[in-house]
């Protein structure tokens, strides 16, 4: 076949279309995929309005600890979180001793690895004690 501008001119063309059609599909399908996201989040966000039941919080995002350390004498205790959530400095925690609430603390910081500070605002607390988000 002899090269014409003519023949080349066809071939750009025709690509380009092949091209712009694979574009135009892929568009079509990603938004497409949108769509059915946002359906799905919004159904599940009905039934979560129509179900009023308890709130699940998974134990890792929890924020429950142990006291570790206690100092009565500078009023304040060491408490070790594991693998759960630290508490932000100035949050208020309840101190529980089999199941009843004992006392209370205030974390004041500083917080490394697992383990903060907190300031004992009321109560008795012993090692071993549960610290949990009040």
């Amino acid at each position: 076949m002899k090269r014409t501008v003519f023949r080349e001119t066809y071939l750009t063309r025709s690509y380009t279309l092949r091209v712009l059609k694979l574009l135009t599909g892929l568009v079509a399908l990603c938004l497409v995929g949108c769509n059915t996201s946002s359906k799905k989040r919004a159904m599940s966000q009905s039934l979560a309005e129509k179900e009023r039941g308890t709130i699940v919080v998974p134990a890792l995002i929890r924020t429950e600890g142990k006291v570790v350390r206690t100092n009565l004498k500078l009023n304040f205790v060491v408490l070790d979180f594991g693998f759960k959530r630290l508490p932000q400095v100035g949050q208020q925690l309840g101190i529980f001793r089999l199941g009843k609430k004992i006392g209370q603390v205030r974390v004041s910081g500083p917080v490394w690895e697992t383990y903060t500070v907190a300031d004992i605002v009321d109560g008795e607390i012993w090692v071993g004690d549960e610290a949990k988000l009040k």
